[in-house]
């Protein structure tokens, strides 16, 4: 898809090249089912994110970059691979659905891209970021008269005292006021027809749990449906304008709240848990095989429940 993003391929050439992935990937599968005997068989099947990227569009939205007309007949290449993909499960689950476990998941969803948002643009409008004629947070930016700032497609992180090399954010209640006060003038930010831009913001202990939360961003910023960090923003670029069309053929994403773009999870097993999460499906393959979990482990046992 990046080929595709970048001009490389028309679309046409990027729907052959697609194909003859799955193809390829679908052979793959038959030999590896018919090998099976015991244990575990894992495998994955990227065709539904490639095409998904480039192709993928809900008709109450207005593709960014095709007419009505161009986006329906593209997104029936998604359809149709969908019900092909379909298949195979149905296929697996006739011939071995009544001696093996069968588990089928994906960790996100899809939504339109039709806009982009530049965090760090935002910060500098709002004087968290400077100078004010910075353009990229890794070479004109100054620091002392920076707060906070975006890198990556969902991260902030303020400039902490004592942990970023040129941090002036004291530790305790300065930082906590300033988490505070950008969640929320993050969450009322709106586009040009009032709509909201941004669902919700996590702190890094909502969303994470362990050693390494320490190097979470600060703040997650969880995109409404149709919106994403820039493509500026995740390099630390900053743009004139905070909101921007996107123009790309990539023209679909899942870098919104994870609420937004929800993945799922399915079994020939019943499924006892609530909300079952990534963070699960390694803790329900171990007890599958009557395997004890590590108590390293955050998941649970989604067939105990």
């Amino acid at each position: 898809y990046n080929a595709r993003k970048d001009g490389v391929f028309r679309d046409d050439e990027f729907l052959r090249q697609a194909n003859m992935v799955l193809e390829e990937r679908l052979a793959l599968f038959d030999e590896a089912v018919d090998d099976y005997d015991d244990g575990l068989l894992f495998f994955y099947f990227s065709s539904s994110d490639l095409q998904s990227h480039i192709f993928w569009w809900t008709s109450h939205d207005k593709h960014p970059v095709r007419s009505d007309g161009e986006a329906k007949k593209y997104f029936e290449h998604v359809r149709r691979l969908y019900h092909r993909l379909d298949a195979v499960v149905g296929d697996l689950y006739e011939r071995y659905g009544p001696k093996a476990t069968i588990i089928v998941m994906s960790d996100h969803g899809f939504a339109n891209f039709a806009m982009q948002f530049n965090l760090n643009s935002w910060l500098r409008a709002l004087g968290y970021l400077g100078p004010p004629e910075c353009t990229s947070i890794m070479n004109d930016v100054d620091w002392s008269q920076t707060v906070a700032y975006g890198l990556g497609l969902n991260g902030l992180y303020l400039n902490l005292k004592g942990r970023e090399r040129e941090g002036i954010v004291e530790p305790g209640d300065e930082q906590e006021a300033l988490l505070t006060e950008l969640a929320t003038r993050l969450e009322a930010v709106t586009d040009s027809n009032g709509l909201r831009v941004i669902r919700n913001v996590y702190r890094a202990d909502q969303v994470y749990s362990g050693n390494a939360t320490a190097l979470a961003p600060d703040l997650i910023v969880g995109y409404c449906r149709g919106y994403r960090a820039s493509w500026a923003t995740s390099q630390g670029d900053l743009t004139d304008d905070v909101l921007l069309p996107n123009d790309s053929a990539w023209s679909a994403d899942h870098c919104a709240d994870a609420l937004e773009v929800p993945g799922l999870l399915v079994s020939n097993r019943p499924l006892r848990g609530k909300d079952p999460k990534l963070i699960d499906v390694a803790p329900s393959i171990l007890g599958v095989f009557g395997l004890s979990v590590p108590s390293s482990m955050t998941g649970k046992d989604v067939f105990k429940g």
